[in-house]
């Protein structure tokens, strides 16, 4: 089954704009439209889970205890939990992100307003973890660990932790991705950015467009294709990751994969939302 999700809108004002897209165990993601120096708040801390950013439009800083990154678009940033960090709009430009947090540690009630139930804690708090764990890669091929590379497919490794492997996947028109599969313990995202994939569930098959964001829960069926005449890219998720990025690299035989169950059952739907 497919679930369309209404993005929810948490907040719209002329400086910054909050929508939340999904809020389930695994995930939860929101997308944000920010005005320049919007962000400068105390830095924070997250125990239990991390944060990855991807910035769309405009340039974010990541501060950290020791070192600033800067976040251009198209560029993916993660922090992992236990590293103070803070966020901020620079330049002079607005700046539109996503902001990701795997698990989803109660963050969707948290942009609510539900502040004391979120994995969040003060700087002063705590004992920052290693900065250097942080990870700030481009997308489009030149960072990243790059799998796959010819004529009309290429598989690039973003980020690769506990919590989350984001990989970047190119295809060509007609190029074939994965079949029908199912994951037992952990949920499976993408987030298309260019052109149109179809995505084949367990009841049939659906084109998504750029600018969607589809999830799909521990055991609900799914694959996908480029059926379509053109060029499409889509960034893959894989929550908590299992070792994704070793399946891909052909290491990792015990990964959670499997095929769909002969009784033709799904638990629980995938989730599709439109970013705005």
């Amino acid at each position: 089954m497919v679930e369309v999700a209404e993005s929810e809108i948490i907040l719209r004002t002329p400086n910054l704009d909050v929508t939340l897209l999904v809020d389930v165990e695994q995930l939860a993601a929101v997308e944000v439209r920010a005005a320049p120096g919007w962000g400068k708040a105390p830095p924070h801390v997250h125990a239990r889970h991390g944060e990855a950013l991807y910035v769309f439009e405009g340039e974010l800083a990541l501060q950290l205890e020791d070192r600033v990154h800067g976040i251009g678009p198209e560029s993916w940033a993660f922090v992992p939990p236990g590293l103070v960090h803070a966020v901020e709009v620079t330049g002079d430009a607005p700046a539109r992100f996503l902001a990701l947090h795997a698990p989803g540690s109660g963050y969707g009630d948290y942009v609510r307003g539900d502040v004391a139930g979120f994995d969040q804690r003060p700087a002063a708090d705590v004992v920052s973890a290693d900065p250097g764990l942080t990870v700030v890669r481009r997308a489009g091929g030149a960072e990243g660990d790059t799998i796959t590379d010819r004529p009309g497919r290429r598989a690039t490794v973003l980020v690769e932790t506990d919590e989350i492997t984001i990989s970047e996947f190119d295809y060509g028109a007609g190029e074939r991705g994965a079949q029908r599969h199912v994951h037992h313990k952990h949920a499976d995202a993408f987030l298309v950015v260019d052109g149109e994939f179809t995505f084949h569930f367990r009841d049939g098959s659906r084109a998504l467009p750029a600018g969607t964001l589809l999830v799909m829960p521990p055991n609900v069926v799914h694959g996908f294709d480029n059926d379509s005449g053109a060029s499409a890219r889509c960034f893959n998720f894989h929550l908590p990751s299992f070792g994704f990025a070793d399946y891909m690299r052909g290491k990792n035989s015990d990964f959670d994969q499997f095929d769909p169950p002969e009784d033709g059952a799904d638990s629980g739907s995938a989730i599709v939302t439109r970013l705005g």
